[in-house]
This record gives C-alpha cells, sequence and structure tokens, in this order.
C-alpha cells in the first residue's frame, strides 16, 4: 500500500494525511499477521516516507512512547507488506481501550488565554469574606449537625488523604500547631460550602466524628499510636476542641464572578480546582446538569472523536464555551474569558427555559453532526494546506463553527455541506493568515482575538452558501 492508499483508508476527505491516527489502527499485513496501534510521526517519518515506510506505535509499547516521546517504542512498517488499514479498528481488547484514553492528553491543543487587557471585572466593594473567630470545637459541632457540605460540587473527592497524612494533621493539632486557613460558601442557609479544606475537614470528622481513624506513624506522640479518639485522655479531648481556627466565610449574595476569582486565588490544595470545576461549583443544579448532558451527547464525543477526557470537566469546559457564545453573540462579548464563561453558566438558569433548553440542546447537536458530515475526524482542528498532519482539536476553532453551525437553518446547513470543498479550501486559506493565527492560539481571552475569529469562520460559511 501507498501513502495514499493508507490515508484513503483513514480519511478520504484527505488522501495525503494518514497520520497522527486518534484511534486504534489495525494494519493486516500480507502474510496474515495483524498489529494494531497508532500511526504516529516523528523525526523519521518523512524520510521514511520516500522509501514507503511509516512509523506505528503498537499498543504493547503506546503507554511507554507516550511517557517518553523515545523513538526506541516505533515501529517502522513497509508499506510493501499491507493488503489493508482498517480504521477504527472494529475490535480491540480492554487495554487496548486503556490507551485511548490516555491518548487524551496531546489531543487538545493549548492555548494562551491569559494575555488579555487588565480590566477590573467586578466592583471591589462586591467582595464580601468575613472573617469569624472560630474553634475547632465549633466546626466539629457543625459537622456533627451536617452544616458542612462534602459533597460539594468540584471535581474532587473527600479523602483523598491517606492515613498517614490524616495522623499527620491531628498529630500537629495535638502539638498546637497552627492550622491554614478554611475557607466557606454559605450559599445554603443551612450548611456551608467548602471552598478550600476538604481533605482537612474530612480528616477531622474520621477522627473525631465517625471514629473510623486510629493515630499511626506519629512522629512526635508515639505514645499515642493505636488509638483512637475516644481512648485519648481528657485533657487532649479539650485541646482538639479548643483549637482556634481561621475561617473566612464567603457571604450569601456575593456575586457569581466574584466568587469565581475568589475560588481561583484561595484554592491552594494538592488538587487545584480547574476554571471549569469552579464554574461546575457556582451553578448547581440545572446550568451544571445540563452542560454535563451536552458533553455526554453522541454527537459531540463523535464529532471530538473521543479525545476530550471528562476527568477535570475538559469536556464540560467545550460545551460551556459553545453555551455562552450561544447565548450572548460574540459582538457582545467582553473579557475576560472565565467570567465570560461564568455568566454563560449562569444565564442558563436565568436567561433559559426548559422549552429554549431543548432548543439549545437541537442546536448543539446538529452542530455536531454538521462538523462531523463537512470535517469527518479533523473537526475542530487547524489546518494550513491539505496535506497538514492532522493538529490537535482546538477549543477556539471549537467555539466558533459550533455556534456559527447551530444557527444555520436546515436548507443553509444542506448547501454548506454540499458545498464543503469550497469551504475547507477557505479554511485553509484563513490559516495561514497571521491574525487569524493568533486569534486561535495566544491571547485567545483577547475582545479583538474573539471578534477576528468569529467574524472570519462567518465570512467563509456565508460566502460558501450564498456566492
Amino acid at each position: 500500500m501507498t501513502k495514499e492508499e493508507i490515508a484513503i483508508s483513514i480519511d478520504p476527505i484527505y488522501p495525503g494525511v494518514y497520520a497522527p491516527t486518534t484511534k486504534p489502527t489495525k494494519l493486516i499485513f500480507k502474510n496474515g499477521t495483524i498489529k494494531v496501534g497508532y500511526f504516529e510521526f516523528t523525526n523519521s517519518s518523512t524520510k521514511l516516507e520516500s522509501e514507503n515506510k511509516f512509523t506505528f506505535v503498537e499498543f504493547v509499547n503506546a503507554l511507554k512512547f507516550r511517557e517518553t516521546n523515545e523513538e526506541r517504542y516505533i515501529s517502522i512498517i513497509s508499506g510493501n507488506d499491507l493488503t489493508n488499514v482498517e480504521y477504527p479498528a472494529k475490535e480491540i481488547n480492554q487495554n487496548e481501550q486503556i490507551f485511548v484514553i490516555d491518548n487524551t492528553a496531546k489531543s487538545i491543543e493549548e492555548s494562551d488565554e491569559s494575555n488579555v487587557p487588565i480590566i477590573v471585572p467586578f466592583d471591589p466593594n462586591l467582595i464580601r469574606i468575613r472573617r469569624d473567630p472560630y474553634t475547632l470545637g465549633e466546626l466539629i459541632d457543625r459537622v456533627v449537625h451536617q452544616e458542612i457540605n462534602f459533597f460539594t460540587g468540584f471535581q474532587r473527592k473527600q479523602n483523598l488523604w491517606s492515613s498517614k497524612q490524616q495522623c499527620g494533621l491531628i498529630e500537629s493539632i495535638l502539638l498546637r500547631l497552627p492550622l491554614p486557613a478554611f475557607y466557606f460558601d454559605e450559599s445554603e442557609d443551612d450548611k456551608w460550602q467548602v471552598i478550600d479544606g476538604l481533605q482537612r475537614t474530612s480528616a477531622i470528622r474520621n477522627f473525631v466524628v465517625d471514629k473510623t481513624l486510629v493515630l499511626q506513624n506519629l512522629e512526635f506522640l508515639g505514645q499515642f499510636n493505636d488509638k483512637s479518639y475516644d481512648q485519648l485522655p481528657r485533657e487532649l479531648h479539650r485541646r482538639i476542641k479548643t483549637t482556634p481556627l481561621t475561617v473566612y466565610v464567603v457571604e450569601k449574595g456575593t456575586p457569581d464572578e466574584v466568587k469565581f476569582n475568589i475560588f481561583k486565588r484561595v484554592n491552594t490544595g494538592g488538587l487545584v480546582l480547574t476554571p471549569q470545576e469552579i464554574r461546575h461549583a457556582l451553578n448547581q443544579g440545572v446550568p451544571a446538569d445540563f452542560v454535563a448532558k451536552l458533553a455526554q451527547e453522541e454527537s459531540f464525543i463523535e464529532a471530538t472523536c473521543e479525545l476530550i477526557s471528562p476527568d477535570r470537566m475538559e469536556d464540560r469546559d467545550f460545551v460551556t464555551r459553545f453555551v455562552s457564545f450561544y447565548l450572548t453573540p460574540y459582538q457582545e462579548y467582553e473579557p475576560d474569558l472565565d467570567t465570560f464563561m461564568t455568566k454563560g453558566m449562569k444565564a442558563i438558569k436565568t436567561k433559559t427555559t426548559v422549552e429554549s433548553r431543548h432548543i439549545i440542546k437541537s442546536d448543539f447537536i446538529k452542530a455536531m453532526n454538521t462538523a462531523i458530515t463537512i470535517f469527518g475526524n479533523d473537526a475542530f482542528r487547524k489546518r494550513k494546506n491539505k496535506e497538514d498532519r492532522r493538529k490537535p482539536l482546538n477549543k477556539a476553532l471549537f467555539e466558533t463553527f459550533s455556534v456559527a453551525f447551530s444557527h444555520l437553518n436546515e436548507g443553509e446547513t444542506g448547501k454548506l455541506i454540499q458545498q464543503s470543498d469550497i469551504l475547507k479550501e477557505k479554511f485553509v486559506i484563513i490559516n495561514n493568515d497571521t491574525r487569524f493565527e493568533y486569534s486561535l492560539s495566544s491571547g485567545t481571552g483577547q475582545k479583538e482575538s474573539v471578534q477576528i475569529r468569529f467574524g472570519e469562520i462567518q465570512r467563509i460559511i456565508n460566502e460558501t452558501i450564498f456566492n
């Protein structure tokens, strides 16, 4: 098989592009041998292509290659030995599927959303945080009466600390060492939501309230090893409960965009929250559920080649971008992007109804299907020429194309699909424009960048349909 024949087996739309493949690829050899893995570009790929040879990562070496990027894990495949390439491979085992998930890290292009002119995003007078004089005993009392929400909307879990870490915290308390500050949100009348300090609060609950933690491997107070809370002397009970705490409470009525910035600044745990995880926590209920359901749509998963992991809510970040620009036209965008998306999630609750959310869902699915039909597995990726190697998913392109496609009527969608070759030619041209390229990669949150990329994509779509 030639390079062109392999490429056509993978994607007939781009007969000159065979790699990198993003789904399991099955190679069938003339001698009956079968190999499954991924075509992958390396420094030697171009030279090998002139000899009709290709670089391929077999599943047995896939994880090691991703971790090290060392070419010793690459197999050299001769096209002369192949009879067929099956893409995607129809049958893969569980071990092979694991690599499909691990492949996600390199499948989304990194972009700089921070290069935005400094604009005060809110009135500083709206920051409402009080510092309460608190003792550990008072915090324990809240835990006992279930007035602290351990099941927050964050993409993180309680009880992530090991037993050793938890015991270390308890020993610090017994030694009268000061504890880091705790941050809570009093959005609910009867419960505080943990902003920062979830693992510490969980450890204290496990030892004092649930009594499931037994002290082990204490560094300085070894005499209390193998002791539960009830087995400690009364004096230490009193020491625990009178331990002073620094507690900050974000008061009710604080605007969501203010909370978003507070959450970003004070979250200091071992698993620092992503912006989307914070948005999810601030918009529990209808907004969070709606975004989560859109992220589970088969058309979205297919359009993004099953490459966006739900871990850390990356898939919901993509969806939130769509919803935000769908509800607020790009012409009305004001930096920064994080704040804009936080308001976008809030708008799901304040500006939509059950009926309008059904329309948004239908338009989202229509946009994903349109992208699949026109671009196949090259959707939402940069392309500077037809022979380019397939690029990672680009969030800025996802925003622009998904929103633009969602607003087309049935006739316009049909004509765009019929003229898809023209659209793709125009897309290649604008990808070679420096300003457009900048709007996709650097300073993507700048107002000018948003205007450029949305305006250019809308222009080539209109020219394709109406000219």
